[in-house]
């Protein structure tokens, strides 16, 4: 087995556990919410009050938001399916991330620039993002 198939393998590895993980995350988050027995749309005023208080809203829009809502005992279920979508977001990140070091580890730099600069505008778009 060559080397760069190792890589490849590798990042495949990563790209299916982190959608894996988020499946199950997103799964279980929509069924602990339908065993609850929330059916009903959430009101734009109680989110606006929610976030004022400092409480966990119904809508994430940080991972501020996310993070509170987990921390609340149970966790809200919303906030479990949120958590499962950001780990479908940084999932490709960490594959990226993976192909940097794989490839500099073999010996073949210029993949690991192509993959270098790739992870450098992910995370460049994630920090604007993030700002505004």
């Amino acid at each position: 087995m060559t080397a760069t198939r190792t890589v490849d393998r590798r990042i495949g590895r990563i790209l299916m556990v982190g959608g894996l993980v988020s499946i199950a995350l997103m799964l279980a988050g929509l069924l602990i919410y339908a065993a609850h027995g929330h059916p009903q749309a959430r009101e734009i005023v109680r989110v606006i009050h929610n976030r004022e208080a400092g409480r966990a809203v119904d809508v994430f829009t940080s991972l501020g938001d996310v993070r509170r809502a987990l921390a609340q005992r149970p966790p809200d279920p919303l906030a479990v399916t949120a958590l499962g979508l950001v780990c479908l977001l940084v999932t490709p990140v960490l594959g990226v991330a993976a192909a940097v070091v794989g490839f500099l580890r073999v010996g073949d730099r210029d993949y690991a620039l192509i993959a270098g600069v790739v992870l450098a505008m992910l995370l460049a778009s994630f920090a604007l993002a993030a700002g505004g």
